[in-house]
């Protein structure tokens, strides 16, 4: 069919209002603009005579991304005051962001490239703020056990790491770690607590930014895998500690921020070590997921078992 039909309001596409040469200024026309826009999208889903029914649990409109951006456009149009977007406040509202479509229609979420970006770039804006302090004092992604994609565990912050965390931060990082490794592996309160106890141990209280020895920062250059160059939550060393940098760097994060030792270590609990989520699972107790964890996945040559117990007692308090 001639596209100009629709502007002309020559039918022939069924269940289309075509507009009647786009009368009108202002609100009429973009009434006009919008009736029209709605029609390309029915179009576009097959809702036109001989296009076939819509498919099985898709509303026309919302078949494909184009469709449902014109349709939000439409939407836009016969709204411009933004009375209907989903915010609930029209116009420019007080802290609305800075060029924001007028309406409040933040984004066309339905177009590709559109999705909600992922965990805030490394040390964007964050250095002196209490970085690798807990969620309440730092920047944090609302996303929800994304870390795969970049963006920030619940819970868990961002931020390089600056300062060593206090006790009460180094307990809610383990809170919030504990909480993760329960929903992304199914596992237990005690047997996500075993794990998070060895952690707590390695890392000097939930210090994902520390270097063995104590200095919180960036991780050292030296990747010997030895007892003196450790680095994170799980003091990784050698080709691991590589893997943590290379991991923080394809996903935007500061290697010393808890984002990016969570979501490493989840990538290795899924790949080189499921073997020690599969030895955790397979235990019973606190304690024993304790051990389990210490011996598939941290290996030391000391276990310091009481150490690591102990700080199983506080996770668990």
């Amino acid at each position: 069919m001639n596209s100009l039909s629709l502007f002309n309001g020559v039918g022939g596409v069924a269940g289309l209002s075509p507009v009647s040469g786009m009368q009108g200024n202002g609100a009429s026309q973009d009434a006009s603009i919008a009736n029209l826009l709605n029609d390309i999208a029915k179009l576009i889903d097959g809702g036109g005579s001989g296009q076939g029914a819509v498919t099985s649990g898709a509303a026309a409109g919302h078949g494909n991304a184009v469709s449902q951006f014109l349709s939000d456009l439409a939407a836009m149009l016969g709204d411009p005051e933004g009375m209907g977007a989903q915010s609930g406040m029209g116009g420019q509202a007080s802290g609305a962001q800075s060029g924001s479509p007028v309406g409040g229609y933040d984004n066309f979420t339905a177009m590709p490239g559109n999705t909600a970006p992922a965990g805030g770039a490394a040390g964007a804006g964050n250095a002196g703020s209490g970085a690798g302090a807990p969620a309440s004092t730092s920047t944090l992604s609302s996303a929800k056990g994304a870390a795969s994609s970049g963006a920030a565990p619940e819970g868990l912050s961002t931020a390089p790491q600056t300062q060593a965390l206090s006790p009460a931060q180094g307990k809610q990082a383990a809170d919030a770690y504990v909480s993760n490794l329960q929903k992304d592996f199914g596992l237990t309160k005690d047997q996500a607590a075993g794990i998070v106890a060895n952690l707590w141990h390695e890392s000097g209280g939930m210090n994902s930014g520390i270097n063995q020895g104590g200095r919180i920062g960036a991780p050292s250059s030296n990747m010997a895998d030895d007892n003196a160059n450790g680095y994170g939550i799980a003091q990784w060393g050698g080709t691991r500690k590589q893997g943590l940098i290379d991991y923080a760097r394809q996903h935007n994060l500061d290697p010393s921020s808890e984002a990016a030792n969570y979501g490493y270590l989840k990538q290795e609990l899924q790949t080189s070590q499921a073997g020690a989520i599969a030895a955790v699972k397979g235990t019973s107790s606190a304690q024993a997921a304790t051990q389990a964890f210490c011996n598939a996945f941290e290996q030391p040559s000391d276990p310091q078992m009481a150490s690591r117990l102990g700080y199983l007692n506080q996770i668990l308090a």
